[in-house]
């Protein structure tokens, strides 16, 4: 296995980030100098120097509260992306870090999830790897987040006029047919 994934699989850093402290030299495998591309075994010894784990100390995760007509990630067709948003005029004003917003905290940002432009919720932006990969899993596409996420999905459904405009009908299997909600359902399950 390469070392930059078993530095990620043992919940150290991002593989991104074991690149560059590989390439820092702040990385040695049973006492000799790490090289990129480097294959371990689980028995081997890895050492990181204090000053990768200085380094991520100062890396920061944004929660935020994505409001609708804005992107997740990359600007796209005219509409914001959610970072554009983050600035020292929005930082909450209970927080007790004593970390202030800098223009360096949106270097290397990535957002750990996704919502869609018409959706709204919380949004995590960060650029410690190690919180990405518990939110969202592998960027090979595992998926193997053990976090839950919860959606709310609002469904307008009036095929017959039943409901008046702006009703809404609390108990969704009484009034829309059980085919409707298997295919509105996949993956899903109702409360």
């Amino acid at each position: 296995m390469r070392l930059n994934k078993r530095l990620a699989e043992l919940g150290v850093c991002s593989r991104r980030d074991a690149d560059a402290w590989i390439d820092a030299g702040w990385v040695t495998v049973n006492g000799a100098p790490a090289t990129l591309g480097m294959l371990v075994h689980p028995s081997d010894h890895i050492d990181v120097a204090d000053a990768a784990r200085a380094k991520q100390g100062s890396e920061v995760t944004f929660l935020f509260h994505k409001p609708v007509g804005v992107v997740s990630g990359q600007a796209e067709d005219g509409y914001k992306p959610a970072a554009a948003l983050l600035g020292s005029g929005n930082q909450w004003s209970g927080d007790t870090s004593r970390v202030r917003f800098s223009s360096a905290h949106l270097r290397g940002l990535a957002v750990a999830g996704r919502l869609d432009i018409d959706s709204t919720g919380l949004l995590v932006l960060t650029q410690d790897g190690r919180v990405a990969r518990q939110l969202i899993g592998d960027r090979d596409g595992a998926g193997n987040s053990l976090v839950q996420k919860e959606y709310l999905v609002r469904v307008r459904y009036n095929p017959g006029g039943a409901l008046p405009r702006g009703a809404h009908q609390s108990d969704v299997r009484s009034c829309v047919p059980a085919a409707v909600l298997d295919r509105l359902r996949d993956g899903l399950s109702l409360d």
